[in-house]
């Protein structure tokens, strides 16, 4: 399903420089095609919880002549652009 921007800045809560993080996240979705935008909660070690967005998917990575396309989860913190947040790879390859 491709998203285009308006519809990405659309799903973004206030709090994040929509326009910004928007076009950010298009960029990354026109490079990677698996990757899917959400709005999901994410647990910080402490316990604590936030709503974030995520681009969740799979990027293909070269090694050894071969492709494997690796599970992550990329979680974009509202204070974004300056902290990226984290990046999780997925258990489940």
């Amino acid at each position: 399903m491709p998203y285009y921007e308006k519809a990405i800045k659309k799903m973004l809560p206030k709090t994040y420089l929509r326009k910004h993080v928007a076009q950010e996240m298009y960029v990354a979705l026109t490079h990677f095609q698996s990757l899917v935008p959400m709005l999901d909660r994410y647990v910080y070690n402490d316990g604590t919880t936030k709503n974030l967005m995520s681009l969740t998917g799979t990027i293909p990575v070269m090694f050894e002549d071969k492709t494997y396309n690796i599970p992550v989860c990329l979680w974009i913190e509202e204070s974004y652009p300056p902290n990226c947040s984290h990046l999780l790879c997925q258990t489940h390859m």
